[in-house]
């Protein structure tokens, strides 16, 4: 008998998207991800100075055959939970590995992979990750670490508390439910 494969919703790591300090015009951002980090150089910032976060062009809207992704009004790409199907084409698209696939039941997730130490985050980035490990000290059942200088969930062990959430004072785990995010509201 063949397994049925579980069902997969795509989740973009990151919430700064125009929340990070501007180093391009909007008349320099034209055309799609790889576009952007065409017109920059590689190990010159681009669009902003986060090197970490979402473009904002839209390789992955691109590649949704089914509309399940937008770039909202952050200027970050955003998932339709409800329209994904989990296929991976976003994922494949964004040049910079910032959508993952997960589960659809896991709602809680740290919105940054910044690898830059914190206080350069600070600078940075609104809602980036700075590895403060407040989160670590929070969860309940030990399934948040910091790794690289941001917060990663393990996903087996996490029971979807929320606590992460709730005591980042970032707001860089985000809940897609919008329940235990503690800073401001999901856009």
């Amino acid at each position: 008998m063949a397994q049925r494969r579980k069902k997969k919703v795509a989740v973009v790591q990151c919430y700064g998207g125009c929340t990070a300090k501007e180093k391009a015009t909007l008349k320099e951002r034209r055309g799609n991800c790889e576009q952007i980090l065409a017109f920059y150089p590689l190990g010159e910032s681009d669009t902003s100075e986060c090197r970490w976060g979402c473009l904002g062009g839209g390789s992955c809207v691109e590649a949704c055959r089914l509309g399940a992704v937008r770039i909202n009004s952050r200027g970050i790409a955003e998932i339709d939970r409800e329209k994904c199907v989990g296929c991976g084409l976003c994922v494949k698209a964004c040049p910079r590995k910032l959508i993952r696939l997960t589960s659809p039941e896991f709602n809680i997730y740290p919105a940054c992979v910044n690898e830059d130490p914190g206080a350069q985050t600070r600078k940075e980035c609104e809602t980036g990750c700075i590895a403060c490990g407040i989160c670590v000290k929070n969860c309940p059942v030990d399934a948040v670490s910091i790794q690289d200088n941001h917060a990663v969930i393990d996903e087996e062990k996490c029971i979807a508390c929320g606590m992460c959430a709730v005591k980042c004072p970032r707001g860089t785990i985000r809940d897609y439910n919008g329940i235990f995010t503690a800073r401001e509201e999901q856009v």
